[in-house]
């Protein structure tokens, strides 16, 4: 678990989204995460934690 505002630059690029740069990652995740923030009341917060996931392939 990361809060938001230090998730990596390598995570962005694993995730493989967009142009794959954090600044992409950050753009659509605030965007994707603004509005349950606001379902719950509460303003989007960049301290705000993310579960982040890395998988490895083990049969293909």
């Amino acid at each position: 678990m990361v809060p938001f505002d230090e998730v990596s630059e390598r995570h962005a690029y694993l995730e493989g989204e967009g142009d794959r740069s954090l600044a992409y990652w950050r753009k659509v995740h605030r965007e994707s995460f603004t509005p349950d923030y606001a379902e719950a009341g509460q303003p989007f917060d960049e301290k705000g934690l993310c579960v982040l996931e890395e998988f490895d392939l083990v049969y293909r």
